[in-house]
C-alpha cells in the first residue's frame, strides 16, 4: 500500500452523515460494555479497540457465557457473538434512522438472552436525543467509512510503536465518547479529582497521565487532528518546545493541537506524529516532573537460535 494510501484525505464536511452515524452507532455497543464490565480507573472499561474490520468491544462477560460486539464498516453492520456458538447482526443501512438501529440492537440482544440494562442518551455529542427517539438518517457510505479507519489503523501503528519503550500502564484505544483513538501513559501517581469538571472528567483525570489521540471532527471545529496534553497541567507547558512546526499550543483547549492534513501531506507522517509525541512525554519528563528513568523499559535481547 502507497503512503498517500494508509494517510487518505478526512474532509470533515464530506463524510460528516457517514461520521455521525458511525458515532451514534460504537456509542450502542459502548453501552452495553459498559453495563458488562465493572468499573476500570479513567474509565478504561469502556474503551473500544480497533479490529480488521472495524472497532470492537473485546471479550464481555455475561454469566457463563463470553460476548464480543462490533461495527464492521465493509459489511455495515453492527454485530455480536457469544461462546454459544450463537450471534446476530443488524444492518446500518441503507434507509434506516437511529431509533431503527437502536431498536434492531435491543431486539437481537433479547434474542441472545443478554438482559442489558442500557443509557440510551448519547454522550459528548451536540444532539442528546434518546436513540429509540432519534430519526436522524443513518447515512453510511462504505468508502468513506474504510478510509476512516486506514486512517485509524495507520495511525495506531505509530502509537504502539511510541507506547513501546514505556515502562508503565499505558495503552491505545478508541473512544466512543469523543470518537477519538488515543494512546495514554500513566506515570502511576494519584491526583486529587477535579471537582469542578463534568461527571465523566471527575474520574478521568485523577490519575497522572499523557493523553495523545486522533480526532476525526465534529460539526463545531470540523478540521480533524491529532492533540495531546499532560495532566495534570505542568506550569510553562504552554511555552515549550513541541515538534514538528505545525503543532502548536492551543490555550483555550488546554492542549497541543496538530492538524491531520498537515501530517497526511508531509514528507514522512509516521515521523511526523512520533516527534510530537515525543516532544509532549518530554515536557512530562521535564516541567511535569515523571520519572524518565523509572519508566524506560529496556527490550529484551533477543534469543539465541540452535
Amino acid at each position: 500500500m502507497t503512503e498517500q494510501a494508509d494517510w487518505p484525505a478526512l474532509a470533515y464536511e464530506e463524510w460528516a452523515p457517514t461520521k455521525k452515524t458511525l458515532h451514534l452507532v460504537t456509542q450502542m455497543i459502548g453501552k452495553a460494555k459498559l453495563a458488562m464490565l465493572p468499573s476500570q480507573p479513567e474509565w478504561l472499561h469502556a474503551r473500544l479497540m480497533l479490529d480488521g474490520h472495524g472497532f470492537a468491544t473485546g471479550p464481555l462477560p455475561h454469566r457463563s457465557r463470553v460476548v464480543t460486539m462490533g461495527v464492521d464498516v465493509f459489511t455495515s453492520t453492527l454485530w455480536m457473538r457469544c461462546s454459544d456458538g450463537r450471534g446476530a447482526e443488524v444492518p446500518l443501512g441503507p434507509d434506516r434512522c437511529v431509533a431503527d438501529i437502536w431498536d434492531g440492537f435491543g431486539a437481537a440482544l433479547t434474542r441472545l438472552g443478554l438482559d442489558l440494562d442500557l443509557w440510551e442518551k448519547p454522550q459528548e455529542v451536540a444532539d442528546v436525543t434518546p436513540f429509540s427517539r432519534n430519526t436522524l438518517d443513518c447515512t453510511l457510505v462504505p468508502e468513506q467509512a474504510q478510509r476512516f479507519h486506514r486512517i485509524l489503523c495507520s495511525t495506531s501503528a505509530v502509537f504502539e510503536e511510541f507506547r513501546a519503550p514505556f515502562f508503565g500502564r499505558s495503552g491505545v484505544q478508541f473512544w466512543w465518547g469523543g470518537f477519538d483513538l488515543a494512546v495514554l501513559l500513566f506515570s502511576g501517581r494519584k491526583v486529587p479529582a477535579p471537582t469542578d469538571r463534568g461527571y465523566i472528567a471527575q474520574y478521568d483525570l485523577d490519575a497522572e497521565h499523557l493523553n495523545a489521540g486522533l480526532w476525526a471532527g465534529d460539526d463545531t471545529a470540523p478540521q480533524p487532528g491529532f492533540y495531546a496534553y499532560v495532566a495534570p497541567r505542568p506550569a510553562g507547558c504552554e511555552t515549550a518546545s513541541i515538534e514538528p512546526g505545525y503543532a502548536s499550543w492551543v490555550e483555550e483547549m488546554g492542549e497541543w493541537l496538530m492538524p491531520y492534513e498537515a501530517v497526511r501531506t508531509c514528507a514522512d507522517p509516521r515521523r511526523a506524529i512520533l516527534d510530537f509525541l515525543g516532544a509532549a512525554y518530554r515536557v512530562a519528563t521535564t516541567l511535569g516532573d515523571w520519572d524518565a528513568e523509572a519508566h524506560e523499559y529496556a527490550r529484551p535481547p533477543a534469543p539465541r537460535r540452535g
